[in-house]
């Protein structure tokens, strides 16, 4: 049996590619890393999804120095170009995530890393494109000891797949979404407003179906 890394946010996305996996009848090897400022809410819901679904113990990466642009405001840096980056971009993320997980790979023989990006994220980060994944396969044909032995591959099942075909390649998997987290804050209920949860809004919306979980609204009001 092929075994594989899956990076899991706790997200609509990566809960997907999580079940697409299993679907693949792999040895599941959940990872996560637990950067500055993440939500406590993602990792209930890693934890939740891989509980649900079954999976191999769930490895935890402590990385408290990797923080979003927001974040190193308050500290300042000196490229002023990041000042209009995206909400939530992290310099270096991914780069950084699957070389973490190349890592892992190779001790464990692990055969692939899977990652959950959709076909809209490049758009806003540029490590999340078909075009970064390519090269980073061939990095680690040559950066990898053992590689022409046990070779690792990346893999990407929802490149190219909009948030909405997402969502409906979910539903025909009976993902639970209701334990998924997608919004940028720690707080009990989704904001409904930051880009993440106007993504998911969207995406339910279009397929059709009520998103499961709960949102705030203005002045403290809640919203189903």
């Amino acid at each position: 049996m092929e075994r594989a890394i899956i990076l899991l946010s706790g997200g609509i996305d990566s809960a997907v590619t999580l079940w697409w996996a299993k679907q693949q009848g792999w040895d599941l090897r959940p990872l996560t890393f637990d950067y500055f400022g993440r939500p406590r809410r993602e990792h209930d819901a890693v934890l939740a999804l891989t509980s649900r679904i079954g999976t191999g113990p769930l490895r935890r990466v402590d990385l408290p120095f990797l923080k979003e642009v927001d974040d190193l405001r308050k500290e300042g840096f000196e490229n002023r170009r990041l000042l209009d980056s995206p909400e939530g971009y992290i310099p270096g993320r991914n780069l950084i995530f699957y070389g973490l997980a190349g890592h892992y790979a190779e001790l464990d023989a692990v055969r692939y890393i899977v990652g959950g990006h959709n076909g809209i994220d490049p758009d806003s980060f540029p490590d999340a494109s078909p075009k970064f994944f390519n090269f980073l396969n061939s990095v680690f044909h040559l950066s990898l000891w053992s590689y022409d032995a046990s070779p690792v591959q990346i893999l990407v099942p929802l490149s190219g797949k909009s948030k909405d075909d997402v969502v409906r390649m979910g539903l025909d998997m009976k993902v639970p979404f209701d334990v998924t987290w997608s919004c940028y804050w720690d707080r009990e209920i989704h904001c409904g407003t930051c880009a993440s949860c106007r993504e998911r809004r969207d995406a339910f919306a279009k397929v059709g179906v009520e998103d499961p979980v709960e949102y705030e609204t203005r002045h403290g009001q809640r919203k189903i």
